[in-house]
């Protein structure tokens, strides 16, 4: 008798499970990704930490304050002092007899000032002075001192045009174009006085101790209310031209010393408060 052969009930037989190839390798990218954010995350805890918590990474260019570029390009145009230990007691004494300052030797060798044209340039280090107080607006003298300020760029022929303060009377007070003596620096070989008052105006040249008026125009300059006067010199190199208001006021002839030399402009004021705006020195 033949053994029966059982035959299997298809409900009963285990189920098997098919695994796509797609579905394995979403896993694996899965588990690689985790790991390279795990190793990431590791690296980072690594990094120097300063003692408030905060990374430490070396500074960007770009992080770097812009104040440090600005002061390094002021410190370019800066000039050198313009005073000294040694010049003190000679500025004093030229100030306190109403005598121009000349500016030192090597503030003008170091080629700090070799633009022809400044708009504004009440920078006080761009002048040798004393008794003035320069702000960015203008530069405004003392009322208890003479006033004296130089400004370090020489010209052999200058354009300069400024404002001046009037409440009522125009104030007194001197512009000057000075001619440094070759064989003595420190001393002053001629200078040209320009000198405004309120009812004149007038050229002098000096020489030494000795003042020679080269003309003189008498001239109502006082205003009714408070304004600020334009006013411009010319200096050819041979000839001076004064405007006041827009209006030519005066011609003279320059002293024939400044010819083909270079002169430093000077505003002196004697114990008068002056305030100067809108100043614009140019020429070559």
């Amino acid at each position: 008798m033949m053994p029966e052969e059982s035959e299997t009930d298809p409900k009963t037989e285990p189920k098997r499970i098919r695994v796509h190839s797609s579905v394995m390798l979403f896993v694996c990218i899965a588990l690689v990704s985790a790991f390279l954010i795990y190793w990431i995350q590791i690296r980072q805890t690594n990094q120097p930490v300063s003692p408030s918590g905060n990374f430490n990474p070396a500074p960007a260019v770009a992080d770097v304050p812009s104040g440090s570029a600005h002061k390094a390009e002021v410190a370019n145009i800066q000039p050198g002092s313009v005073s000294s230990d040694s010049t003190v007691d000679l500025v004093l004494t030229q100030a306190t007899n109403r005598k121009p300052l000349l500016p030192d030797l090597n503030t003008i060798n170091e080629g700090e000032l070799e633009s022809t044209s400044w708009q504004n340039p009440f920078y006080k280090l761009f002048w040798k002075s004393q008794g003035w107080l320069f702000t960015e607006e203008g530069m405004e003298s003392a009322a208890d001192e003479v006033s004296v300020a130089t400004f370090n760029r020489p010209y052999q022929k200058i354009s300069v045009s400024f404002r001046v303060a009037v409440d009522k009377d125009f104030p007194d007070f001197e512009l000057q174009l000075l001619t440094r003596n070759e064989d003595h620096p420190d001393q002053i070989l001629v200078s040209s006085v320009i000198h405004f008052r309120n009812d004149a105006v007038s050229i002098s040249e000096s020489v030494g101790n000795t003042s020679l008026e080269l003309k003189q125009v008498k001239l109502d300059l006082s205003r009714t209310k408070p304004e600020t006067v334009p006013v411009r010199l010319v200096g050819t190199g041979n000839r001076f031209v004064v405007s006041i208001g827009r209006r030519r006021v005066l011609t003279c002839a320059q002293p024939a010393l400044q010819s083909g030399k270079e002169c430093f402009l000077c505003f002196l004021t004697n114990r008068q408060r002056v305030k100067l705006t809108s100043l614009r020195i140019e020429g070559e």
